[in-house]
């Protein structure tokens, strides 16, 4: 059986209509439930809040606070962590093994700090876990004040995008299937317990907005363009020996299909 914290998520909510369509048991606690008198078989933590830099509370609730909840008040096989590759933004390389590196008086540094916390909670409850960095997911995320679902909304409703970065910036994007994929194939007989789930390959702005233009036909308006921000790149050497890992991402059809999603 698996059990879903965060079901109604981007993510939770993809994942739980996957298993389903895969024949698998699941279960999917109703919100702010964390205490169950059943073993919750593989429990995996999808709850998190994107907006955790304007909604303190939520984000460290939702990325922390309510975790310790679970891991102390039930029995599971087996817990699956939903954590982030931008831990390694501070870090000399972005092995699995690499030390974090976070300075608290950074507010960009928040949400890291309440990733990093709930991984150390995690090793060192003495539960049988695996944790998962994802880099940047692509995918049908409505509401996200993330960069990429922020451009397609403005795009599409406001006829006209703001970039505040330079379009020579980078970011990895890894799409959900892939991160449906392998969440699937996670198991306690896994080899490590803890995978990098990202592409491995970063995709300039610059892309992604030319494919926006032209599919929206919007305008566009560049500020900042001096300030490059390019996310390091991330190493997924661990999924690619382990389970064959290709990121199926392809950026010039799935953009515009998502695109499409967003008209809907």
């Amino acid at each position: 059986m698996y059990t879903i914290f965060g079901s109604t998520g981007f993510i939770g909510k993809e994942l739980a209509q996957k298993l389903k369509k895969n024949g698998k048991k699941i279960f999917l606690p109703s919100k702010n439930k964390f205490k169950f008198n059943k073993n919750l078989g593989i429990v995996i933590y999808c709850v998190g809040s994107d907006d955790w830099l304007n909604e303190v509370e939520k984000g460290f609730f939702s990325n922390l606070g309510h975790l310790q909840k679970i891991i102390f008040n039930n029995k599971f096989k087996l817990l699956i962590f939903l954590s982030t590759t931008r831990v390694y933004v501070n870090s000399k390389n972005t092995l699995e093994t690499s030390k974090l590196l976070i300075d608290p008086n950074l507010a960009n540094d928040y949400y890291n700090i309440l990733k990093i916390a709930s991984e150390s909670l995690i090793f060192n409850s003495r539960k049988k876990f695996k944790i998962l960095r994802l880099s940047n997911v692509f995918g049908y995320n409505s509401t996200s004040p993330l960069l990429l679902p922020t451009l397609i909304r403005n795009a599409l409703k406001k006829r006209k995008i703001k970039i505040t970065i330079s379009l020579n910036s980078t970011k990895d994007y890894i799409h959900i299937d892939d991160v449906l994929r392998v969440i699937m194939k996670i198991n306690t007989n896994s080899k490590f317990d803890i995978y990098n789930l990202a592409s491995g390959k970063n995709i300039k702005i610059r892309n992604i907005v030319n494919i926006i233009k032209k599919v929206t036909k919007c305008k566009v308006f560049l500020k900042n363009q001096k300030l490059i921000i390019k996310e390091p790149k991330i190493n997924i050497r661990r999924l690619e020996t382990e389970f064959n890992f290709k990121s199926s991402l392809n950026l010039k059809k799935d953009l515009p299909a998502l695109i499409k999603k967003f008209k809907k």
